[in-house]
C-alpha cells in the first residue's frame, strides 16, 4: 500500500512551484458543489450518489451494482479554458474513477473525453486518459506529451514526479489541480506538477465540454470529491 506523502527538500519545492498558478486572492473562483446537497449535479441513477463527509460520494456494493459506469455530471454547462481544484479520496483495490473535463455525454449517460485519472491501485493515478476514446492513455503520470495534428506523440519525462508521488495514500484526501488553456492541459497533485498534455490532434482534441465523475461496476468501490472550485479563463 502507498503511504501518506511528505514533500521535503528543495528539489520537491522547485517542482511544486514550477508553473504553479494558484491565485492567492481567490478572485474568480466559483464553488460548484455546496458541500450539502447534489443540487446542480445529475446522474442516470442517482441512487449510487449521495453527500457524505461534505463530499460528493459515489459507491457501489455487491448488492447495489450498476450495469455500466455511472457518471455524475455538473449541470453548469460546458467549460472551455479553466482552472479547477478539488480534493478526492478513493476506496477499494479495484476502484476506478477520475475527473472528466471538456467531455461529452453520450448514450446511457456515459461521458466520453478527457479524464484526470484516479484508481485505488495507483496504476493510472494522475494520468490523463481518453475515456471511451480510441487513444486511451494520452499522458501518463510523470510525462509531458505533445500530440501533433496527425496524432504523432512526443513524450518527455517530468523530473522528480515518481519520487514525489511514491508516498501517496489514495484513501486519504489528495489535492488535484487542473489547468486547461487552449490545447495545453496541466495536472498538479498535492502541489506537484505531475502531468502535461498539449493536444493538437485533428478531430480528437476537445476545446470545451462537461465536468463529471464516474463510478464503475464490478468489485465494491467508493469515491469522494470535496471542495470543488472552478475558475473559467
Amino acid at each position: 500500500m502507498h503511504k501518506t506523502i511528505h514533500l521535503l527538500g528543495a528539489t520537491f519545492l522547485a517542482i511544486a512551484m514550477s508553473g504553479c498558478v494558484h491565485d492567492p486572492s481567490n478572485a474568480g473562483w466559483q464553488p460548484i458543489f455546496d458541500g450539502k446537497t447534489l443540487a446542480d449535479w445529475s446522474a442516470p441513477d442517482m441512487s449510487y450518489w449521495r453527500v457524505e463527509d461534505e463530499a460528493i460520494t459515489g459507491e457501489t456494493t455487491r448488492d447495489h451494482n450498476p450495469p455500466r459506469n455511472q457518471f455524475i455530471v455538473w449541470q453548469g454547462g460546458d467549460v472551455a479554458d479553466f482552472e479547477f481544484k478539488f480534493e478526492v479520496r478513493i476506496f477499494g483495490a479495484q476502484s476506478n474513477s477520475g475527473m472528466q473535463f471538456r467531455s461529452s455525454v453520450k448514450d446511457h449517460g456515459l461521458v466520453h473525453g478527457y479524464q484526470a485519472d484516479l484508481d485505488g491501485a495507483g496504476k493510472y493515478f494522475a494520468g490523463i486518459w481518453d475515456e471511451y476514446g480510441p487513444r486511451q492513455s494520452l499522458a501518463a503520470r510523470g510525462q509531458s506529451v505533445v500530440i501533433a495534428a496527425d496524432g504523432t506523440k512526443t513524450t518527455r519525462a517530468l523530473a522528480g514526479v515518481d519520487a514525489a508521488m511514491r508516498g501517496i495514500e489514495l484513501s486519504q484526501w489528495t489535492e488535484y489541480y487542473l489547468k486547461a488553456v487552449g490545447p495545453r492541459i496541466q495536472l498538479w497533485i498535492n502541489g506537484v506538477l505531475t502531468t502535461e498534455l498539449e493536444d493538437h490532434e485533428t478531430g480528437k482534441a476537445a476545446a470545451s465540454g462537461v465536468i463529471a465523475m464516474p463510478i464503475i461496476p464490478g468489485e465494491p468501490m467508493k469515491v469522494q470529491f470535496r471542495r470543488l472550485q472552478l475558475k473559467r479563463l
